[in-house]
């Protein structure tokens, strides 16, 4: 009979009447984490040494091309119409023109993950949502610099499901 099915079956192919694969199991929710203040910022980085290590990277080479000066498009494009402008200067050109993006990630946001975020909608998220993080970064629209600024971790703590995104909230 085993010669008999190993002529009559191709390989990869399934013998009728033959067990399936066992189901993947789903992934386990986290355990709850205690959280006083969703919206209060824990775990946070900060990535000032790392900013002061590129600018003096930029001073020694002093040839203007950079990592840090070379950013994607699309990077441009939410700082020109999305940026919440800041009252500091570019520590490249000294330009006025830096402003602040924030990018919300995180398993539990599904499609809503790598998307830009006002610091409103921030905050509604994080009584939402179970954990999240957040990466803040500064862009000058002058001389192109760009750099994450920080890092953190926002939600009430309680592990949820990822989200989908509704149809109307697609384009």
């Amino acid at each position: 009979m085993a010669e008999m099915r190993a002529q009559g079956t191709v390989r990869g192919s399934k013998v009728l009447g033959a067990p399936g694969k066992p189901p993947r199991p789903r992934p386990e929710l986290a355990e709850p984490e205690d959280v006083a203040d969703p919206r209060a910022p824990r775990r946070v980085v900060d990535y000032s040494l790392q900013r002061r290590q590129a600018l003096g990277k930029l001073v020694l080479t002093a040839t203007g091309a950079s990592e840090n000066l070379d950013p994607h498009p699309d990077l441009l494009r939410a700082a020109k119409y999305h940026g919440v402008p800041l009252a500091e200067k570019c520590p490249w050109c000294a330009g006025a023109g830096m402003v602040l993006l924030r990018y919300v990630w995180g398993d539990e946001l599904g499609d809503y993950a790598g998307r830009q975020h006002s610091a409103a909608e921030i905050d509604e998220m994080a009584v939402e949502h179970g954990q999240f993080r957040v990466d803040e970064v500064e862009v000058c629209g002058e001389c192109h610099w760009h750099f994450r600024r920080r890092s953190y971790v926002l939600g009430d703590g309680v592990p949820r499901a990822a989200r989908r995104a509704r149809k109307s909230d697609t384009v």
